[in-house]
């Protein structure tokens, strides 16, 4: 029956896998854009109050941009489900890349005050012992291995074709 157990979950612990791993690289490209608008004079007087809400405010603040997103989202599906499959996945992305920049952001100035929060700083350590266990499940694959430096050499390569010049 273990076998039997483990052979059903596998596909799923790779799905889980693939989903944390996409939306962590989406995370830290949203979280580095984000930082770069914070140069701006307006948008860094706006992250200095957010950073020092009290940890009530702080949960409001780092929610919403969830809330006001989901709307666009539930707009998108509906467009695809209505077979305007590129205008509604466009819509879809365009709402999930946006609050991914705005939540990863708002998360690292308000990470303080939520983490004052007994059950926000358990069930953040909750996730993230999955996520390191996940993790640590796929260091062990070969391919996964090859398949990362192989992204990794992608995107330097990337990233060295484009650098600006000074």
């Amino acid at each position: 029956m273990k076998k039997i157990s483990r052979l059903l979950l596998a596909p799923l612990t790779w799905l889980t896998a693939i989903i944390f791993l996409i939306e962590e690289a989406i995370w830290d490209w949203t979280a580095a854009f984000m930082a770069r608008l914070g140069a701006m004079l307006l948008v860094r007087a706006i992250e200095k109050r957010v950073a020092t809400l009290h940890p009530g405010w702080a949960l409001v603040t780092f929610l919403l941009p969830s809330l006001i997103l989901i709307p666009a989202k539930l707009i998108g599906l509906h467009a695809i489900a209505a077979g305007h499959w590129l205008i509604g996945s466009t819509v879809f992305v365009l709402a999930k890349l946006m609050g991914m920049a705005l939540f990863s952001r708002i998360f690292n100035l308000t990470r303080p005050a939520l983490m004052q929060l007994g059950w926000f700083a358990r069930l953040y350590a909750f996730v993230m012992h999955y996520r390191n266990r996940i993790h640590a499940y796929l260091d062990n694959w070969a391919a996964y291995q090859h398949i990362k430096h192989r992204i990794l050499d992608v995107v330097g390569a990337f990233k060295a074709r484009f650098k600006r010049k000074p």
